[in-house]
């Protein structure tokens, strides 16, 4: 039904005049009676009473008067969540995240992406790399955030954050004080790690030590990077991490820098290639700036 139909029924149940009603839309009495014929055509029924000197409503004409502000606003609504929907203010987004990707400047951008828009509802999902980039493909999650290069023409990716690995020790160990280590120094030592199976962190920073000479004992091998800090508190490992997993330490442990040549890892975002989702596109930016503002620079790998 077009819409203008309604707006000419709704100022002549106002007047109850065809002329004046015709003067109020700028048009002559004639159309106006067409298009008042049409639209009782198309409801089925009659809406006005004519006669030679009066026009009333019927009972079906005094109901849609009632429903017709509630149409105009609702038509309204419709067309506002529309244009913001073009503009990525509401819709949804389904985020893939790694436990120590929950690190600045990912939760500030979180925040900030919240109060700015906040009729966009996102959801967290923590889930392996692999599990991630299946669920990206298979468009169950929109983006996700993890460590560690791929390579898939399908996929794009943007470096949130560049940062070294640390050495993440026990307070009291004979380390713990140091300015930096140099990894070989870690050869006898027993360590914890993510899984070498599911993380490829873990394995990328296993070969850095076979580079510096020597493959570490790995005593434990943990999903979440909150049990990993555990154990090394505890005493029974040291752990590679990245450097920004001092912001998730409850105490007890000491983060000490590498020596040179320093193991690099990277926090990307992922994304499809070909998503042009204007929610996508305004969470994308959100982070960006956020990571700028923190002297971080977000860019394309």
């Amino acid at each position: 039904m077009d819409i203008r139909l309604l707006r000419y029924f709704a100022v002549l149940a106002d007047e109850l005049h065809f002329g004046r009603a015709a003067a109020r839309l700028h048009i002559s009495q004639p159309p106006l009676s067409q298009q008042i014929r049409i639209l009782e055509e198309e409801m089925g029924t009659a809406l006005f009473m004519r006669s030679q000197h009066r026009v009333e409503l019927t009972e079906a004409g005094k109901t849609l008067k009632e429903q017709v502000p509630l149409i105009f606003a609702q038509f309204e609504r419709a067309i506002d969540l529309t244009r913001c929907a073009g503009r990525g203010e509401v819709g949804s987004l389904e985020i893939g995240i790694i436990s120590s990707a929950m690190v600045e400047p990912i939760p500030h951008a979180l925040r900030v992406f919240a109060e700015k828009h906040p009729q966009v509802q996102w959801t967290l999902h923590e889930m392996t790399p692999a599990a991630q980039i299946l669920a990206l493909k298979e468009r169950r999650l929109d983006v996700c955030f993890f460590r560690v290069s791929h390579e898939d023409p399908e996929i794009r990716s943007e470096v949130v954050m560049r940062e070294s690995a640390v050495v993440a020790l026990p307070l009291g160990h004979r380390l713990a004080a140091r300015d930096e280590i140099a990894l070989r120094e870690l050869e006898a030592e027993r360590f914890v790690s993510f899984g070498l199976r599911q993380s490829q962190l873990a394995r990328y920073l296993q070969d850095c030590c076979v580079e510096a000479g020597f493959t570490p004992q790995i005593e434990q091998e943990v999903v979440e990077v909150h049990t990993l800090l555990c154990l090394v508190r505890e005493g029974l490992g040291v752990a590679l991490l990245p450097s920004s997993a001092r912001q998730l330490t409850t105490g007890g442990v000491a983060f000490v820098p590498l020596a040179a040549p320093r193991p690099e890892v990277s926090l990307h975002a992922r994304y499809r290639a070909e998503d042009a989702s204007p929610v996508l596109a305004l969470f994308l930016d959100t982070v960006r700036e956020v990571a700028a503002s923190m002297g971080v620079n977000a860019q394309s790998d």
